[in-house]
C-alpha cells in the first residue's frame, strides 16, 4: 500500500510566537519516522512530507497526492495546529474522498472523539500510532468503521525498527537552537525511552508509562548513524533519560568508546555526583532540567515533588561535573502573582545556569491543568493555534491581564541573559568560530523574546 504521512504547516514565527528569524530551527518528525520504518518493514511504499521545514503548504500537498496517489494519508495532530490539521483533513477528503484520512498523534488522543465529529477523518488513532499502523492498513475497511482506534503503548520498544531518517532528504536542513547543540547546529535526535511517571499537572504525558530501549538496541542505532551519516552529536529527547541509573552507567561505559557530544533531558532528583561524572565521561556536555519555579507554593501547586532547596543543591553538582544546564522555568503558573514570579527570575539568576527558558504555562487539553484551570485562573480554550508555550492562553487570577503576564515574560529573559555577569561569562567562553557563531544566534532568540 502507498502511505503519505504528513506534518502539516507551520513558520517558526507560528511555533515561537515571536519573530525569531531562522534561527528557531526546524527538527525531524520522529513520530512520522517511526510510524513510516514500521510499514517499511511490513512492505508498505512509503513518503513523509515535513512541511514547516520545507515550507510547504495545502497546494503542495495536493500535488504529492496527485502524483505519489497514496491510499491513506496520516497526519500528526498537535494542539496549537488543531485548525490547521482540520482544515487540511477535510480539503483532502474533497479533493479526494477515495483517500483514507487517518489523525494520530498528542492532539487526535485527547480530542479524539470530538475530531471523529468535527472532521472528515475516516480514522482516529489515540496513544501510540505505530503499535497499530500495520494492522490499520491491513485492513482500512474495519478501522474506518471503528472510526476511534485505542492504539495503546509500544510495551517492547527495541521491536520498533530504527526512524525512517531517509525519507526526510537532506537532514542538513535541520537545524536546532543554538543552545541544544555544541558541535554541530545539524546533530541528530534520538529516544531511548518513552512515557514519565511523574505528577506535574500541566503535563500531558503525566502518570505515564515509562518504557526503555535496551543499551544494546540504542547503540546500534548511534553505531548505524555513524557509519551512515559520520554523526557527531546527539540530543536525546527522552522526559527522563536517568530514571534507570544501571541503565544510565551501562549505556556510558559503551557510549563513552564512541567520541559523540551529547545532551539530554531529566529531573534534578534524578541524578547524582557518581552518575554525573560517568554521564560527562560518556560525552555528555548539558542537560535540560524542569526546574520551573522558585516559590515552594507554586512548585507544589503543580505537584512538581520536588524544593526549591533540592534543586539548589542539585545544580550545584551539575555544574562541579562540568556539564552545561538548561534551566526550564515558567511563568504564569497556577497561584503566581507578579511577586511570585520574580521570585522564580530571582531563583533562576542565582542558580545561574548556562540558558534559561522562560515559558509560559500552558494547559494542554487532557492535562489536570486543563480540568481544574478555574480553580487557578482564566483559559482561552478556543485560541488553540496558541498552544505552544509563548501566548499568554491561561492568565492566573495573581495577574490583572495577559499584557501583565507578556511583561513579565520579557522582564525574565531581560534580567536572566543582559547581565554583565552572563555575558562575560559567554564571551569568555568562545574558543572557535563555531562558538562565536552559536552566541551571535542566541543573542537573536534572546532578543525576539525582549
Amino acid at each position: 500500500m502507498r502511505v503519505l504521512l504528513i506534518s502539516p504547516p507551520q513558520t517558526l514565527k507560528e511555533r515561537y510566537a515571536h519573530n525569531v528569524g531562522d534561527v528557531g530551527g526546524f527538527l525531524p518528525p520522529l513520530g512520522l519516522c517511526y510510524m513510516a520504518a514500521v510499514l517499511e518493514r511490513a512492505g508498505h511504499e512509503v513518503r513523509i512530507m515535513d512541511c514547516p521545514v520545507n515550507n510547504y503548504v495545502a497546494g503542495e500537498i495536493l500535488t504529492e497526492i496527485e502524483s505519489f496517489k497514496p491510499e491513506l494519508v496520516g497526519i500528526a495532530a498537535i494542539t496549537s495546529l488543531a485548525s490547521v490539521t482540520i482544515e487540511l483533513t477535510d480539503l483532502i477528503k474533497r479533493q479526494y474522498p477515495e483517500v483514507t484520512v487517518l489523525l494520530g498523534g498528542p492532539h487526535a488522543t485527547i480530542t479524539a472523539d470530538e475530531l471523529a465529529e468535527k472532521t472528515a477523518a475516516d480514522i482516529i488513532v489515540r496513544e501510540e500510532a505505530d503499535n497499530v499502523i500495520t494492522d490499520i492498513v491491513d485492513d482500512l475497511e474495519k478501522y474506518k468503521q471503528i472510526k476511534v482506534v485505542e492504539a495503546g503503548k509500544v510495551k517492547d520498544l527495541d521491536s520498533l525498527p530504527f526512524p525512517a531518517r531517509h525519507l526526510l532528504g537532506n537532514l542538513n536542513k535541520y537545524s536546532s537552537l543554538p543552545n541544544t547543540y555544541k558541535k554541530d547546529p545539524h546533530c541528530f535526535q534520538m529516544v531511548t525511552s518513552r512515557g514519565c511517571p511523574f505528577t506535574c499537572t500541566f503535563c500531558f504525558d503525566a502518570k505515564g508509562f515509562f518504557r526503555q530501549r535496551s543499551v544494546k538496541n540504542v547503540m546500534e542505532e548511534i553505531r548505524s548513524l555513524k557509519g551512515k551519516y559520520n554523526i557527531k552529536e546527539i540530543a536525546f529527547w527522552d522526559d527522563i533519560l536517568t530514571l534507570n541509573k544501571k541503565w544510565v552507567y551501562d549505556f556510558c561505559a559503551e557510549m563513552g568508546k564512541e567520541n559523540i557530544v551529547w545532551s539530554c533531558y531529566t529531573r534534578l532528583d534524578l541524578i547524582d555526583e557518581n552518575l554525573l561524572k560517568a554521564m560527562k565521561n560518556a560525552g555528555c556536555w548539558n542537560i535540560f532540567f524542569g526546574i520551573e519555579s522558585g516559590a515552594q507554593e507554586l512548585l507544589d501547586n503543580i505537584t512538581k515533588k520536588m524544593t526549591v532547596e533540592q534543586m539548589r543543591n542539585a545544580v550545584k553538582i551539575v555544574k562541579k561535573a562540568g556539564i552545561e544546564i538548561r534551566g526550564s522555568f515558567m511563568l504564569g503558573l497556577p497561584g503566581e502573582t507578579p511577586e511570585l514570579a520574580r521570585q522564580t527570575i530571582k531563583f533562576a539568576i542565582d542558580l545561574d545556569p548556562d540558558y534559561a527558558q522562560f515559558s509560559l504555562t500552558t494547559p494542554y487539553p487532557g492535562t489536570q491543568l486543563w480540568n481544574t484551570y478555574e480553580q487557578w485562573g482564566t483559559l482561552d480554550k478556543n485560541a488553540l493555534d496558541e498552544y505552544h508555550g509563548w501566548s499568554p492562553v491561561f492568565v492566573p487570577h495573581g495577574y490583572n491581564s495577559k499584557d501583565e503576564l507578556m511583561a513579565m515574560h520579557k522582564e525574565a529573559f531581560k534580567k536572566f541573559y543582559m547581565r554583565p555577569k552572563y555575558i562575560i561569562r559567554r564571551i569568555s567562553k568562545i574558543r572557535s568560530v563555531n562558538d562565536l557563531k552559536r552566541n551571535m544566534k542566541g543573542m537573536k532568540v534572546v532578543k525576539a523574546f525582549t
